[in-house]
């Protein structure tokens, strides 16, 4: 706002000069105004090298050249009229189209851009017995396993321009509380890459998930967590999960249009529910039974997962580690 009234005045000194005859004309004061908004508007080429400001600074160049023809500075030239500038500010800008797209890649001018990026971190001691943990993600890469030295560290990693995210942490009554979110823009649809999310826990406390993932390529590794019970609810996704050795666990799946591989490490059972359109593509080591499958292992394992799955066209695999 400053700068613009600052332009206010300037441009009302210069029609008051115009009338006095102290400047030539007020089309005079028209060019002279005209001269200085393309000017600007062209410096930005050190800036950022675009052909739009190159032809302004070309534009602005020559109307300046005619205001000095037209104050007698530089003599010997007849001025430019209207259309004859309404056809050089055309040639200006398919010039400064040119000469971007012959020298961007040779020239490095400005200052680099601003990182976007934005990287979130939270780490807290071990101050908690039980832990609550609630992602929520999409378009994002998923870690979540086990540390040995803090209670939690998470980070989240994201590009301003096309995610929201933040990272919560809470205590309640000994509990502690977690929450991760990293969240797509409207008409964002393909920066996978571009954004992540990393919730390694300690091993000791007992831990609670509550996961919402969409278009989200997720690795949950329970191994070493004292997990309790997990809730997940997935669509157009990509789904790994280790259930725990510590203790019993239960996992409920809610899955639609996803890839579900199952990572079982030897000494953990599996029970296997599941409602609805479900493609396994393997049956390693399970049995059917009358509403779901168990591993072949259930009476010498040292810790069982319950994982119950309701799916929508998914595909689900199980691997033994």
């Amino acid at each position: 706002m400053r700068f613009g009234a600052l332009f206010a005045i300037f441009l009302g000194i210069l029609i008051i000069l115009s009338v006095t005859h102290i400047i030539p004309s007020f089309a005079f004061t028209i060019e002279i105004f005209f001269a200085i908004v393309f000017i600007y508007h062209g410096l930005k080429v050190f800036r950022r090298f675009k052909s739009e400001h190159m032809g302004s600074l070309i534009f602005g160049g020559i109307l300046v050249i005619d205001l000095l023809i037209g104050w007698n500075i530089i003599k010997g030239f007849r001025g430019w009229g209207f259309w004859e500038l309404i056809v050089a500010m055309i040639g200006s800008y398919i010039v400064g189209w040119g000469v971007v797209t012959l020298f961007k890649k040779s020239f490095k001018l400005g200052k680099a851009p601003s990182s976007t990026r934005q990287i979130l971190n939270m780490s807290r001691p071990k101050e908690f017995d039980e832990l609550d943990i609630e992602l929520d993600a999409n378009l994002t890469k998923v870690l979540l396993m086990d540390n040995t030295s803090n209670g939690v560290d998470a980070n989240v990693s994201f590009d301003r321009m096309s995610f929201n995210g933040d990272l919560k942490y809470d205590m309640d009554k000994g509990k502690g509380i977690v929450r991760a979110r990293c969240k797509a823009k409207s008409g964002v649809s393909s920066v996978l890459s571009k954004s992540r999310m990393n919730i390694e826990v300690n091993s000791e406390p007992v831990v609670r998930v509550e996961a919402t993932l969409d278009g989200a390529d997720t690795v949950l590794d329970f191994s070493n967590l004292n997990l309790d019970r997990a809730t997940i609810k997935t669509s157009l996704s990509r789904l790994s999960i280790i259930p725990s050795q510590l203790k019993d666990s239960i996992v409920d799946i809610d899955c639609e249009v996803t890839s579900l591989n199952i990572r079982a490490p030897k000494d953990v059972a599996l029970s296997i529910l599941h409602e609805g359109e479900l493609n396994w593509s393997n049956f390693n080591n399970l049995m059917e039974r009358e509403k779901g499958y168990v591993s072949t292992n259930i009476d010498k394992a040292v810790t069982t997962c319950q994982i119950n799955v309701k799916s929508d066209m998914s595909k689900i695999s199980i691997d033994w580690i």
